[in-house]
Formats: structure tokens, sequence, C-alpha cells
């Protein structure tokens, strides 16, 4: 939400912990949420948890939920453990390393690839579980005469389950109460293969209407784990491989389209395209198509057959044509309403790491930069620590990595003031603290000296600027929220897995001590940032 050039923090004084982050609180911080994290790593997926009382005492949880987004977090959770099994094995290969040290790394290690492994096994199922989903054509169609909103329903059959169709998480039918998914009209009950190598002989139930978060999840944590982890696992690596290239085989297939088996006909502005039997979901993202087409790409160069090889090179080759002459294009069009639909920034960070790490051409790679140059115009004053990671590791600017520590640091006290229950409310603050203004404004900077302000026309506020860490209102993930948000509250019960902190804690580590980033800027996009 920049007005003009990102700001650049002055340099640090010396830290504290040298490698940075690696000792103290911030430390404490990771060893306490990887322990907690054990109440909400349920079907190998990641979950919010709610507990007994407000002391949220492990293993006293009530019930799980935010199904929806596991598919995204779990993800995100994958590529967290995959650096920290990255960085615990750059300390084992030191023969200087020894007692308590030695022992430390050599458990941190085991319990990062023990998860690491749990929940690519659960990819693998939600990968190929659609392939058990099978419908008919129901003549004549149920409509609803007296509820528009009731989606008509054909009973569907136009196409049938088949590998590649991805759920955004998936339950046993037989799990306890507090562990199971709940029924709602995108969750169907389908059940195992006995001639699948993911089955375990139980029906699921599985939320059946995926979003671009999960696929960005997905591949971001598959990718992570396929260069971090599987080299010490070939097993691993051929199911990695094997499910990014189905899940990628199955959107070329239909033109990049989702389809479904069920019948169900839901379109705007009556309904979403989630619930209908065909979402146009990757059609006009050049970010996601890309992402997907580089993954399967990448995955079939190591140890794919020459077939495959050959197959996801044409493709890419394909969508860098028509796609990556708009991606930069796209990056000013999603950053026009800056606070609308903030996720998407979320979702561009971690497919354009994974986009631009994975491009060996420096002429291409430079696309994708200049791409996300154009989004970090924008975001790059967001006072976000997993961006300013992210870019960190993409452009080695230190002022970014002193950026990303500090917020990173400022997360526990926004952690240990939401955790009490007690609701936030930043609103009272408007003119009297803090400059608010309608929640649809925005601003366009063209230049220095040139802003022109889009009036708002809603009662609901917003902060001008991005309130602080600490100050914002509690929610899953922190920083795929917008940081103008004033108000919101969460119970003193109930209790996000903490995989904001992770996945940058483990991430600046892996930056600063295993491989540590070249320096190279995002090239300046002279066109206009927005707020």
């Amino acid at each position: 939400m920049m007005i003009g050039v990102a700001p650049m923090m002055a340099k640090a004084s010396p830290d504290p912990c040298a490698p940075v982050l690696a000792c103290g609180d911030d430390l404490a911080e990771a060893r306490a949420l990887e322990t907690k994290i054990s109440d909400h790593f349920v079907w190998g997926q990641v979950l919010e948890a709610d507990f007994a009382d407000a002391s949220r005492t492990p293993g006293t949880v009530t019930g799980v939920g935010g199904w929806g987004d596991s598919g995204l977090w779990t993800g995100t959770y994958l590529a967290a453990e995959s650096y920290r099994y990255a960085l615990a094995g750059k300390y084992l290969a030191d023969p200087e390393v020894q007692g308590t040290a030695r022992d430390d790394w050599t458990a941190q290690r085991a319990e990062a690839l023990d998860r690491v492994r749990a929940m690519v096994a659960k990819y693998h199922l939600l990968t190929n579980i659609g392939s058990t989903w099978h419908t008919s054509t129901r003549v004549p169609p149920y409509v609803n005469p007296t509820n528009p909103s009731d989606r008509p329903d054909f009973g569907g059959g136009v196409i049938q389950g088949e590998p590649g169709m991805l759920m955004r998480a998936c339950a046993p039918t037989d799990a306890p109460a507090k562990w199971a998914m709940g029924r709602n009209q995108r969750v169907f009950e389908l059940p195992s293969d006995p001639n699948a190598t993911w089955t375990d002989g139980k029906r699921y139930l599985c939320e059946t209407a995926p979003s671009r978060d999960t696929y960005a999840g997905t591949t971001f944590g598959l990718l992570a784990a396929f260069d971090m982890v599987s080299g010490d696992d070939p097993a691993m690596r051929a199911s990695i491989r094997d499910d990014i290239l189905t899940l990628a085989g199955f959107l070329v297939k239909y033109g990049w389209n989702y389809p479904r088996p069920h019948g169900y006909v839901s379109l705007p502005p009556v309904g979403h395209d989630f619930d209908n039997f065909v979402s146009p979901l990757f059609v006009y993202v050049p970010m996601a198509r890309l992402n997907m087409a580089q993954a399967a790409r990448h995955v079939a160069s190591v140890g794919g057959t020459s077939t495959q090889q050959a197959q996801w090179q044409a493709v890419w080759a394909e969508e860098l044509a028509s796609q990556g002459p708009i991606l930069a294009a796209s990056m000013e069009v999603d950053a026009v309403q800056p606070n609308a639909g903030y996720y998407k920034f979320n979702l561009h960070h971690l497919t354009g790491l994974s986009l631009t790490r994975l491009e060996v051409d420096p002429t291409v790679q430079l696309l994708f930069k200049q791409a996300l140059g154009v989004m970090d115009k924008t975001t790059g004053d967001d006072v976000n620590a997993h961006f300013e990671a992210i870019t960190y590791g993409l452009t080695g600017e230190q002022p970014r990595l002193d950026a990303a520590v500090q917020h990173l640091r400022e997360w526990r006290s926004y952690r240990s003031r939401t955790d009490t229950g007690v609701e936030t409310v930043n609103s009272t603050k408007c003119a009297v603290s803090i400059q608010c203004v309608p929640d649809d404004q925005y601003d366009v900077m063209i230049d220095p000296s040139l802003d022109v302000m889009v009036p708002g026309t809603v009662t609901k506020q917003r902060a001008r600027l991005p309130l602080p860490v600490a100050d914002r209102p509690p929610t899953d993930f922190l920083w795929q929220r917008p940081p103008t948000q004033l108000d919101g509250s969460s119970p003193a019960t109930h209790e996000a897995p903490g995989i904001d902190y992770l996945l940058p804690y483990w991430m600046l580590r892996y930056f600063t001590e295993v491989a540590p980033p070249a320096l190279a800027p995002f090239p300046a996009w002279p066109g206009p940032s927005h707020q």
C-alpha cells in the first residue's frame, strides 16, 4: 500500500541472536508452537482448534475447524517443516556440531521429517481420491421453483471422477466428533479405492471445491519438500512428482478449468462458481497457471521420464508465451484495490517465490521479478513479515531481512494479546491516534507529485495506513489479512495453529544460515502504487 517507492529501514543495531532468530524468545516461540501444533495436526492436515477452556491445555481440544482453508495452511506448514529439515541437515553435516547441540538438531530433523511425510501422504490422498467420485444424470433436473438460490441439480455425469481432482480437505467418516468434518453443500462422501496407493480402506468426507488458495498451498509445500527433503527419500520424491504431474495434467486437460462430477448449476450473482459443476479456476490468472506449469516441468526434470519432460517443457513454453507477457499487467490489476481481497497477495507471494526460484533462464527469471516488483510497490511497506521474508529470499536486500525480523518479533505481542480473547477495537482510535477512511477508498500514486484519491462510499472504516502488527485483530494467518483492518475478535478458547510465525521463522533461518540469497533487487516499477 505504498505511496511512491518503498522506504528502506535504517540499518538495525546488532541483533542479540546470531544467527538471526536462533536464540532467546525467537527460538522459544518457534519451539512452543511446534509443540502446540500437535493439537492442530489432524488427519495429516493443519486446522484451527477449540479447547475446553481458556487455558487451552494441550490435549483438551473439543473441536477443529477451518477445513476449507486447510489445503492452503497445510502446504505452508509443509514448506516450513521442509525449511526446518534443511536447516537441521546443515548443522548435522558439520562435524563440529556435537553433544547436546547435535542431539537437538537430530530431534528437530526427525520431527520435521515425520510431519513432512504425513503431509505428503495426505496430499497424495487429496490429489487422487477424486477418482472414486461417480455420478449419473438426473432426468428431469431438480429445480426449486420457490427459491432461486437453491441450486438446480441435473445429477452430474458430464465427467466422472479422476485423479488430479484436488480436494480442499478430507476426513474419515468414522472420525471422533471432535476431529470430524462437518457436512455442507461442498462436502461429499467418497470411498477409498482398494487398488490405489493412497487407500486405507476408509470412506471419507471431502470438501470438493478447491480454490486457487488450495493449489497455491499444495504446490508451495510439495515443491519445498521435493527440493529440500525428498533427496533423502526416493519414495517421497516419486510420490510428489507423480502428484504434481497429476494435478497439473488435470488442469491442462480441461483448459485450466476445474470440472466436477456433480450436477449443480450455480453461477454469480445468484451463487458461487465454486458450487457450479465447472469452474474457470485458472483461466484468467497468469501467475497461478505459470506456477502449475513450472511446478510440473521442474519435478519432471528431476527423475521424470523423457516423455514427461518433453510434455511439460512444451506446456511450459506455451504458457510462458501466452501468460508471460500479461503477468506484470495482472499484478497491477490486482493491486488497484489493495484492501479488497488482500489474500490474493499471499497467493502471489507463495507462487511467485516458487515460480522464480525454479527458473533457470535469467531472462525469464527477470520477467517474473519485474511482475513481483509491480506487486511489491504496493505491498512492500505493509508491515508484513511473511511478505518480507519471501522478498528477502528473492532479492537478498538487507532492509527486507531487518523488517521481517522486526515484524515477526512483533507477532509475538499480537499473539499474546489476541490469545486472551479480548476484542480488538481500533475503530475507537479513528481521528484520535490513527487516520481512518471508508473501507473502499483507495489512492493511486502516479508519481511523487500526483496522488489520485478515489473516494469511498461505504460507512465501514479502515485505517488509512497499516496498523502496527501488535494491534491487529486476531485471525488464522495474520499476513493474509489487510493490515488496515480495524476490529475483530476470537474466543479465548479458540486457537490458530501459529503457522504465520513458523513459516517466516524457518524460512528466514534457512535464508540466513543455509542459502543466503544473492543481492538482486526487483527491477524498478515506473507505474503507480496503491493504498
